[in-house]
């Protein structure tokens, strides 16, 4: 009887010691309750260091619901309690149902999601606003995990898709961005833009086969999307060179927008760039009609038909007879003449412009206009003591 009575005193004090310990998890959860935060975060912690309850699933439940209560928390001194609390809720949540083996605390978890996901949306768009991008496409990615769960029905968020792709996107994680962007594309979010991201992601990998082809399927379902058309157009006058297919996308540009100076001055570029001078040139001058301040229309316009008077210049030098050469000169004097009025525009918009100024200095030099030079050479060599100014899209 004595061995009987021994076995179950220690049973009892078994017993008893677990429930002690269990204890202290609902006294977390009471403290929890009362608002007393820290008191049950420290708690809690006991709890799960205890030998007795560190695999009780419902220490993680509620270690979850406090964490997530300390992430919530307005209090500066409650937020420092532990880092990354949104995080830990959701691995204190997962934990808590893969230890209860039979199933009860994850209807008692679903109560919290909606808030928890909430909570991942709002961290993630506070570290975009931050520019701390990596840590915002993981927080919509962690929203997204909780978005799995059976309590909301299986409904998905392409926003927050979108969103993890262009926080990937702006922190130059571009596999991840190419991940997301294209769930959130084959979902049909995001209209051109999405396309237009999927190509420059591509390209930065460099992988501009696919690039292309993602612009064309963009086309192909939106063609009078005009972001699309327009990286179509320097795609093909930057990237491939290829004059004559940014030709054909710039004219489909112009059926949606007739009106606009860049597409003129694109087209101008991609005519001079085939040998199409003449259709250039009235290319040029329609971009000046539609923006009467388009700098770089204005100096490739007067440029290109600078060129053309070298051209002929250089031809005259190889003939012989005196006067047919005199002839040819005055010929090529004329064209100098006629680039003149342009390239002096484009001096006029962008005084510190050194291609403009060298050309100027050429060009006046030509016309036998010495004082116009000097003064030129002036102005370029003051540009050039500052920096100077190299331009953009010019040829």
């Amino acid at each position: 009887m004595r061995k009987v009575t021994t076995i179950l005193v220690a049973l009892l004090f078994s017993i008893t010691a677990v429930q002690a310990q269990k204890g202290k998890v609902t006294a977390a959860l009471t403290y929890l309750e009362n608002g007393e935060i820290e008191k049950a975060w420290q708690t809690i912690q006991v709890a799960e260091q205890n030998e007795k309850t560190k695999n009780y699933y419902k220490t993680y439940y509620v270690k979850g619901r406090i964490l997530q209560k300390i992430a919530e928390s307005k209090d500066p001194k409650v937020k420092t309690l532990v880092d990354e609390p949104l995080k830990k809720a959701w691995e204190s949540y997962q934990k808590a149902i893969q230890l209860d083996e039979k199933g009860k605390v994850h209807k008692s978890i679903e109560i919290y999601l909606p808030m928890l996901n909430a909570d991942f949306i709002n961290k993630a768009v506070e570290e975009f606003k931050n520019k701390e991008y990596k840590a915002a496409m993981e927080y919509f990615d962690l929203a997204l995990q909780v978005g799995k769960d059976p309590v909301f029905n299986g409904a998905i968020d392409t926003s927050i898709i979108y969103n993890a792709g262009l926080s990937a996107y702006n922190g130059k994680i571009w596999n991840k961005a190419i991940e997301y962007l294209t769930k959130a594309k084959d979902m049909g979010y995001g209209g051109g833009a999405i396309y237009v991201l999927l190509k420059n992601a591509y390209l930065e990998k460099g992988d501009t086969l696919t690039g292309l082809k993602i612009l064309k399927e963009g086309f192909q379902k939106m063609p009078t999307e005009k972001s699309i058309i327009f990286e179509l157009i320097n795609y093909y006058l930057l990237v491939e060179d290829n004059s004559q297919a940014a030709i054909d996308y710039i004219n489909k540009a112009l059926e949606q927008d007739p009106d606009n100076a860049s597409l003129y001055f694109a087209k101008g570029l991609a005519l001079d760039k085939i040998g199409k001078h003449d259709e250039a040139i009235a290319a040029y001058k329609l971009s000046i009609e539609k923006d009467p301040n388009y700098l770089n229309a204005y100096y490739n316009l007067g440029a290109l038909i600078f060129n053309d008077g070298v051209t002929m210049f250089n031809k005259c030098n190889e003939i012989m007879d005196n006067e047919k050469y005199k002839e040819c000169v005055k010929q090529a004097d004329e064209k100098f003449k006629e680039s003149l009025p342009y390239l002096e525009k484009a001096h006029e918009l962008d005084p510190k412009e050194i291609n403009t100024l060298e050309t100027l200095k050429v060009l006046y030099y030509r016309l036998h206009m010495y004082d116009k030079r000097d003064e030129i050479v002036k102005q370029l060599e003051e540009v050039k003591s500052s920096g100077g100014n190299t331009g953009g899209e010019q040829k």
